[in-house]
């Protein structure tokens, strides 16, 4: 009786032994597919210069034949802020990205304030502006405009006094102005919207395709004398007719780089990431 049990466990064991092999075998396949579809996902080979080519292993890229880097999207999900290494680009990569070296100079900028507000007699207009540009505003400036009443019709006339407090709400400051030119019969409390009008001489100044706006703040592309290009934070001031007044960063001089900059980041974050 007791080899009879005896021969009975051994089978029960030897069919548990049997079906667990069996699921061993099925599941080593799903996980190495599982393994094999994360790499896939998470990782991919790209062009610093031409970010829209994508593929899955090594290689050229097909537009200018520079080889790919690996990336991955851990690398591409950073916020601004992370790293950003020096790049290299010869006169000819220069060419094909559309990019130019732009000498940083000074000049004489035309900057263009736009306001808005109401007139409060035959003789004054009061209007709002930003905190951010009230650094530029004082009595003596002019300004030109219209009302909603006869809107055909130009307001203009001269700031005589600037408020020293912001509204908490809008972020902006009340400026009056003497009414130099306007309809004899304007009315009190109607709306006017206008400009004003400012020459700011001597300015550091560059061309606005020289900026990247990024989360962090405003960057350009200095062009060392070895050809390598350095991220440079800079703070910017007003935003003129194409160019953009740098306040902070730069100096008569720099050569930065001018046109499609995001290309050039793009490599240098990605070169940045892998160091």
């Amino acid at each position: 009786m007791s080899k009879k049990i005896w021969i009975f466990a051994a089978l029960i064991f030897a069919i548990v032994g049997f079906l667990a092999t069996k699921n061993l075998i099925k599941k080593a396949p799903s996980e190495a597919l599982v393994s094999a579809e994360k790499v896939s996902e998470d990782t991919y080979w790209t062009c610093p210069m031409h970010p829209q080519v994508h593929q899955n292993h090594p290689g050229e890229c097909p537009i200018c034949h520079m080889k790919l880097v690996k990336v991955t999207k851990k690398i591409e999900q950073k916020k601004e802020g992370e790293k950003r290494a020096s790049v290299s680009a010869t006169e000819s990569q220069f060419m094909l990205l559309g990019a130019q070296k732009q000498e940083v100079e000074t000049m004489d900028l035309r900057a263009i304030i736009p306001v808005s507000g109401r007139i409060i007699s035959r003789s004054q207009v009061a209007f709002q502006v930003y905190e951010k540009d009230l650094s530029y505003i004082r009595p003596g400036l002019s300004f030109k405009g219209a009302g909603n009443i006869h809107s055909e019709e130009e307001i203009s006339g001269v700031v005589t006094t600037v408020d020293s407090i912001v509204d908490p709400t809008s972020r902006t400051v009340r400026v009056v102005g003497a009414i130099r030119k306007g309809l004899s019969g304007l009315l009190s409390e109607s709306s006017f919207r206008g400009e004003i009008v400012l020459v700011l001489k001597d300015r550091v100044a560059i061309p606005e395709s020289a900026v990247l706006h990024t989360g962090s703040g405003d960057l350009v592309y200095l062009v060392n004398k070895d050809n390598s290009l350095t991220a440079k934070r800079v703070r910017l001031g007003l935003k003129t007719e194409g160019f953009y007044e740098v306040r902070v960063g730069l100096n008569p001089g720099d050569v930065i780089s001018s046109g499609p900059n995001f290309l050039i980041d793009s490599e240098a974050k990605i070169r940045g990431a892998n160091d």
